[in-house]
């Protein structure tokens, strides 16, 4: 009788709920059917919303992967900062804690540095043709940029790590976020607010570089204005400037394409003597990430840190390397109920509640304290109770992101930003970015998630592989969609909601309507690494770095060959190839293993699964021709000019 009434009512719920559904021709008068379409836009825009957040978040999540993963090959650092640290080694080290020097600056390499080298004159007019000659596409010239460089290493190594700022009487002191190269955003905000001076203070917090094409312009034009007006621009060090962050994030093969690897290394010996903070009006903590885990810690001991090329070897730094860490790569925890502290999902710093930030701020006597670390979709952002301010200059981030620039201004007096200046590319007029529509702008950012994701489930094909066929207890070959986004989020360890990329990653033949689920094995075999530019650019670029290093340990292509050929088979297995390029090309050594395995396939001919001697020789030697052949080309052109001239 109980499950007779119960399907009986299961028959009747349908019409009965249809017919209470309220539509506009349902209504008796305008006016109602009025309120119920405002009713159903109003439903409309809040999915819209929060469809755009779920992406933008899905965005944050891939990229805290990405951090992690880069933050994780400490082999690769290690090598990285071993080869920068023997460039820089003839820096000292010097102390900061009172302002004042406690070891003597000899040089960079070999430019000296103990005097500030002579610049082009910085005029207020000089300074206006640098940034407007920037806003025309202009490049600054190597000779400048050595210059520039130079100079600014010796005005950081002068600052102390904790700068105090007072905005006098009538000025103000800008706070900028992370720029990430975004060249229009930061001329945009000198054209704003203008360039420095006596009364108009900047404060760069930070991750100047990397994502963006324009990273070099706009580090050599806050130095270069950092010249002019040593006083009224400062800039803190953010966890983008790091050399293994930037090898893999894109500022160094912009260095290098621009000028060469000896000025990526020369923007490295600058970034070392960066300052860790800034305190405005005594009141506002500014700097890049958040705050230690060590809850005990107090500014006067941030302010005695050591900075420069060998920082953590410092006596002053011992134990203390994990503050540094936290300060440039912490955030605060998403959970305003959350007390503590916990690991960050990037792999450094730490995720901290509103708790810590009360204790600290009571303990040091600030107000605020104000970062930026983070895109936050409407430039800036407010939380743990008004006491944390998180500011992100790079609008519409990476050119998907879809999110406001905003900067924070402080005033004479103030003890938290009086003022919040934002901007949207899409409808300031004065900004190059290209104008779409909120539908395409979103569309854009699931494209972009979709690619990212995709490099993932390139790198752990075999271990999702692994994933799906244990949770295939039947041996279907399918797994439901539940089961396949838990796999992803377990096995990539990037948790975020899978489903909203469905559309994007699978296709209607990679699914198994019986079981409406998805057919895992021919789905994973979708996912190949697509080399960069097509096969032979790529091969071209590998190429050139491989016969580089093989040149310079004498040009024997045998025993090159013989030194990667560990087990001495007659063939370079991948296993071999991935362990050499790690070991000797650290600039190669940023590929993933399902990038360098792709790389091995391509030098190999026969399809035997290995590189032979011949194969590996009749690559090089081709090359090397033609290379030759450029340089002959090059050198006719040359003389052919001068003979014209």
């Amino acid at each position: 009788s109980s499950s007779f009434s119960l399907l009986l009512l299961l028959l009747l719920l349908p019409p009965l709920v249809a017919a209470t559904m309220e539509t506009p021709a349902s209504l008796s008068n305008a006016g109602d059917a009025a309120k119920c379409i405002q009713r159903a836009f109003r439903g409309h825009q809040l999915r819209m919303v929060a469809d755009q957040e779920d992406l933008v978040d899905i965005l944050n999540s891939l990229e805290e992967a990405e951090e992690f993963r880069i933050n994780s090959r400490e082999g690769v650092m290690a090598r990285v900062n071993q080869a920068l640290g023997k460039f820089v080694g003839g820096v000292s080290s010097r102390l900061k804690g009172t302002g004042e020097s406690k070891k003597k600056l000899d040089g960079v390499g070999s430019l000296s540095l103990s005097k500030r080298p002579q610049l082009p004159t910085l005029t207020s007019g000089s300074i206006k043709n640098l940034v407007e000659g920037l806003g025309r596409g202009e490049r600054i010239a190597m000779t400048d940029a050595l210059a520039i460089l130079q100079a600014a290493a010796v005005l950081f190594s002068d600052e102390p790590s904790v700068v105090d700022v007072d905005v006098p009487p009538g000025g103000k002191c800008i706070v900028v976020g992370d720029t990430h190269g975004q060249l229009d955003d930061v001329l945009h905000i000198l054209t704003t607010h203008g360039v420095p001076d006596a009364t108009t203070t900047y404060i760069f917090n930070g991750d100047l570089v990397d994502r963006g094409d324009h990273a070099c312009e706009i580090v050599l034009m806050i130095f270069a204005l950092k010249l002019a007006h040593p006083d009224a621009v400062h800039v803190n060090r953010g966890n983008h400037e790091e050399p293994h962050i930037n090898i893999y994030s894109g500022f160094e093969e912009e260095c290098i394409g621009k000028y060469d690897h000896r000025v990526f290394q020369l923007f490295h010996a600058v970034f070392v003597w960066l300052p860790f903070a800034v305190v405005v009006n005594k009141k506002a903590l500014v700097l890049h990430g958040g705050l230690p885990s060590d809850d005990t810690v107090t500014l006067d001991e941030i302010r005695k840190l050591a900075r420069g090329p060998d920082m953590c070897s410092e006596e002053e730094n011992w134990g203390k390397e994990e503050w540094i860490k936290d300060m440039l790569w912490s955030d605060p925890h998403p959970d305003p109920n959350f007390t503590g502290t916990e690991v960050s999902r990037r792999g450094a710093g730490v995720l901290w509640g509103e708790d810590v930030t009360r204790r600290f701020l009571a303990r040091e006597g600030l107000a605020v304290l104000v970062r930026s670390h983070q895109c936050v979709q409407d430039g800036v952002a407010v939380t743990h109770g008004g006491a944390v301010y998180t500011v992100f200059s790079a609008s519409n981030y990476c050119g998907t992101s879809g999110n406001l620039g905003a900067v924070l201004v402080f005033k004479h007096g103030d003890d938290r930003p009086s003022d919040t200046f934002q901007w949207d590319p899409m409808k300031d007029p004065s900004m190059s970015h290209v104008v779409v529509s909120k539908r395409k702008g979103k569309e854009i950012r699931r494209k972009a998630a979709v690619q990212q994701a995709t490099e993932y489930i390139i790198e752990h094909k075999a271990a999702l592989l692994e994933y799906f066929r244990r949770a295939d207890k039947q041996h279907t070959g399918a797994v439901s969609f539940f089961e396949w986004a838990q796999g992803l989020a377990q096995v990539l360890q990037v948790r975020m909601a899978w489903n909203k990329l469905v559309s994007g990653l699978i296709s209607p033949d990679d699914m198994d309507t019986s079981c409406d689920g998805v057919k895992y094995v021919p789905w994973l075999e979708k996912f190949t690494v697509e080399l960069k530019g097509g096969c032979r650019e790529w091969q071209e670029e590998v190429v050139t770095k491989i016969t580089a290093a093989v040149l310079q340990s004498g040009g024997d292509l045998a025993k090159a060959f013989e030194e990667i050929d560990t087990d001495g088979s007659g063939g370079i297995s991948t296993e071999e190839f991935r362990v050499a390029i790690r070991r000797q090309l650290p600039s190669l050594a940023v590929l993933s293993d399902a990038q360098l395995e792709a790389v091995v396939s391509s030098f190999d001919v026969d399809g035997s699964g290995q590189v032979d001697a011949q194969e590996f020789s009749l690559l090089l030697n081709d090359h090397m021709s033609d290379m030759s052949g450029q340089a002959s080309t090059l050198s006719q052109q040359r003389k052919a000019g001068e003979a014209a001239a």
